[in-house]
């Protein structure tokens, strides 16, 4: 691993997210480090080095116990305890656990009340604080078919019958029926939702989305489909099922595109969870968004030899430039050849389907390439990543994603390659080099691709 993939992988860990004097130090580290790496001698960069580590080590070190008793402040407030002990036993009441609360063969094991804990940031129960009736859901990281199963299986409501997915869900939908793991999320839990301050529910749904998203507070989410269908168990079991009168706009799904706008709710009239869609130019004052914090820690991750994916459903407008798409990303930094180095052919709008497929291991890019290719997919192109940029922005911020399809000469010789990452907290579309080694890509990499 090179010194820019160390920094990179310490920019994806929690303590550099959660600890600004982190975040400071490898700013302030960052050009120094690689010069001396790149200028080949090997005394003066490590004992440059050894100063960064000694440093880093003395700001993970300090500040820790005044972040906890902040944290555990605000978990007292909430009744997060009582909570956490409650989603354990709706989870047991639709069947993630075996008889007696032991998780079933091959599932990730539940997380422990500490480690719920540890998941979450100061800065974002601070935000929770604020949600209508703020709740804390357990979210196990399996497909989607298989929550919607469980309510199936498990009718809590008299007449129930089985649950409504529009097929966008079902083409968009990844992982398998076992559980690989566990994430944490807070959203807002009210059974009806008031209207966000600011949204027009006189808009269209593709305009009042797009408003949402700006008007999201830093660490501030939507919610998609799999938070969404947590909380409409904790309100079957008690009876009461989420949105009777409303719906929810999920703002946060990988099946919101230009063309369609998820959204769910309890439709009493037939006596089911509902999981539907609405077209953009919808206008309705009975939709209604969500937010949450959390869910970017995988809790208790099973080890698994293969790869695992997320969807995303994107429009890619091939009547812009590409600057034009990387304008509409809002990116706070761009390497000023992207622009000028990629073109396209094609002409007019094309939805597409993006997959990131997580190999789980350092690998080169010829040997992600031919995995890639084993797999049926094709690598995205550099219109294609720049459309989910702007689609999906927080994506980025969570691990780097990388187009294989589209690459340029760099005046060294070097082969670039456009990738979605960030630094500094900041979202950047930058040009990476590669020189096709074993292992040049981190573990931590997802790869940007479309199904053939």
């Amino acid at each position: 691993m090179n010194i820019e993939q160390f920094i990179s992988k310490l920019e994806s860990s929690d303590a550099y997210q959660n600890n600004k004097a982190v975040r400071s130090l490898v700013s302030e580290s960052r050009q120094v480090l690689i010069d001396l790496a790149d200028g080949g001698d090997r005394d003066a960069f490590m004992a440059e080095f050894v100063k960064f580590k000694d440093r880093l080590d003395e700001c993970l070190n300090s500040g820790i116990s005044k972040s906890n008793v902040e944290k555990e402040k605000i978990f007292e407030s909430l009744k997060f305890d009582e909570q956490y002990l409650d989603r354990l036993n709706t989870l047991s009441d639709f069947g993630f656990f075996e008889v007696g609360g032991s998780s079933k063969e091959g599932d990730a094991l539940i997380p422990g009340m500490l480690e719920v804990f540890d998941s979450f940031t100061p800065e974002m129960l601070k935000l929770a604080v604020t949600f209508q009736e703020p709740t804390l859901l357990l979210v196990p990281e399996c497909s989607f078919a298989a929550k919607v199963e469980a309510i199936d299986a498990h009718k809590f409501m008299e007449g129930q019958i089985d649950t409504y997915q529009d097929d966008l869900y079902k083409k968009s939908d990844s992982g398998s029926e076992k559980i690989a793991g566990w994430k944490a999320v807070i959203v807002d839990g009210a059974k009806e939702m008031k209207l966000k301050e600011g949204d027009d529910p006189n808009q269209r749904f593709d305009k009042r989305v797009e408003a949402r998203k700006v008007a999201r507070r830093p660490g501030e989410k939507g919610v998609e489909r799999h938070a969404y269908v947590l909380l409409m168990m904790e309100s079957l079991r008690k009876g009461e099922p989420t949105e009777m009168e409303t719906y929810t706009l999920l703002d946060d799904d990988p099946a919101l595109s230009a063309s369609g706008v998820p959204d769910a709710d309890w439709d009493d009239d037939n006596r089911q969870v509902h999981f539907g869609a609405y077209g953009p130019e919808r206008v309705s004052d009975l939709a209604r968004f969500r937010s949450s914090v959390g869910g970017d820690v995988l809790m208790n991750a099973v080890e698994s030899s293969e790869s695992t994916t997320e969807t995303y459903t994107v429009e890619v407008d091939y009547d812009l430039t590409l600057a034009e798409v990387i304008k509409a990303g809002k990116f706070e930094s761009v390497n000023s050849s992207i622009r000028s180095l990629f073109y396209s052919d094609k002409e007019g709008k094309e939805t597409v389907v993006i997959e990131l497929v997580h190999l789980d291991s350092d690998i080169g890019t010829d040997e992600a390439l031919g995995e890639l290719d084993k797999r049926g997919y094709r690598p995205a192109t550099v219109f294609e990543l720049a459309a989910l940029g702007a689609a999906k922005p927080d994506l980025q911020k969570n691990f780097p994603i990388l187009s294989l399809a589209s690459s340029a000469q760099a005046p060294t010789g070097k082969t670039l390659w456009p990738i979605l990452d960030k630094r500094d907290g900041d979202r950047i579309f930058n040009l990476v080099w590669g020189s096709l080694n074993v292992g040049e890509w981190t573990a931590h990499t997802r790869f940007a691709a479309v199904r053939r």
